[in-house]
């Protein structure tokens, strides 16, 4: 329990570097993607998953809703993940920043 936890506090510190590798791939530094790849491909084999999917079902536990709109669905749905949120093993690090319809 306490390498779990320690590896979780790891993870939860390299959020920040994911974070800039994202907002540097949307500026269209694309020299930045091998290193993104190869980070969270490392932080996969040891347990991290990318909450990063529109579509899926609203989940209080995996997403923040920061915005929302009305749609057709009667079960509220993820509409567009405004910043990748991370479980890892199952916990969830922080939650994906989302806009929500329905």
């Amino acid at each position: 329990d306490t390498v779990e936890h320690a590896a979780s506090g790891l993870a939860g510190k390299l959020l920040p570097i994911l974070d800039a590798c994202d907002a540097a791939l949307l500026q269209g530094a694309v020299d930045v993607e091998p290193i993104q790849a190869a980070l969270i491909e490392t932080l996969r084999k040891e347990g991290l998953e990318l909450v990063t999917e529109a579509g899926e079902v609203f989940d209080p536990e995996r997403h923040e809703a920061v915005m929302h709109e009305d749609g057709e669905s009667s079960e509220p749905t993820v509409a567009e993940v405004l910043r990748t949120g991370y479980v890892w093993n199952g916990r969830v690090l922080r939650p994906a920043m989302v806009r929500v319809q329905g």
